[in-house]
This record gives C-alpha cells, structure tokens and sequence, in this order.
C-alpha cells in the first residue's frame, strides 16, 4: 500500500513539499542570525558577542554628536546604575535628545559599545506626569 502511495504523488508536489521545507529552514535561520539578546553593562564588557542589546538611559550631559562626521557619543547607564560610553558611527537618530531610554545594538571594543544601530524609546503622550 505504501508503494502504491509514493508512485501517486506526482513530481510536481514532491518539489513543492521540499522547497517548503527548505523556505521554512531559511526562515528560521535568517531568524536566528538576527536575534540578539538584551545586556547589562556588566554582560556587554564579559561577552565578545558583536550583536548585542544595551539598553538604558543616556546620562545627562553625555551626549555629542557631529552631522558633519556622522558621530554620535554618550554615556548609557543600565538599571543597575552601571555605565559604558557608547559610539554609534551614523545619522543622529530621530528624537535622541528627548529620548527616556535607549537600545545600542552592537558590541563591546577595549572599554566602548561601538554601536551599529540605537533605538530611541520615547516617552508616550498618554503616560501620566509624576
């Protein structure tokens, strides 16, 4: 019976079952390749991970840039209260200066997150004032 089962599949349906499954591994793979997990200050110096996650707020007074450069500097600190200069060779990213918190993604070089992307999180119009 079994037999039987294979020679009625037609080709046509065993290319689109493989190529399925091949879509599907790529998929997961491209997934994989781009996650990246969310460090503390004290992870990001321990780790040599290039792709990170830094999150935190950037410490009053810290932050320089140079359009003419394309170079963002400031200092992040994580809720543990620990801090790590940060670089970010790019555009000064959207709403920066009124940011609350923060995500570099990029990883650590000597004693500074080279980043290769930040994230701003600004605070929301509905949150209430303290």
């Amino acid at each position: 019976m079994r037999e039987e089962t294979y020679q009625r599949m037609k080709p046509g349906a065993i290319v689109a079952m493989i190529l399925t499954v091949v879509g599907l591994v790529a998929v997961v793979l491209a997934f994989q390749g781009n996650s990246s997990q969310y460090v503390s200050v004290k992870e990001a110096l321990a780790s040599t991970a290039a792709r990170q996650h830094l999150s935190g707020e950037i410490v009053p007074g810290t932050l320089n840039s140079s359009m003419r450069e394309g170079l963002v500097q400031f200092t992040i600190m994580d809720e543990e209260g620990q801090t790590l200069p940060v670089v970010y060779h790019g555009p000064l990213p959207q709403n920066l200066g009124e940011a609350t918190k923060v995500v570099a993604v990029g990883g650590v070089k000597g004693t500074t997150f080279e980043a290769s992307d930040i994230i701003t999180k600004c605070p929301s119009k509905y949150e209430s004032t303290k």
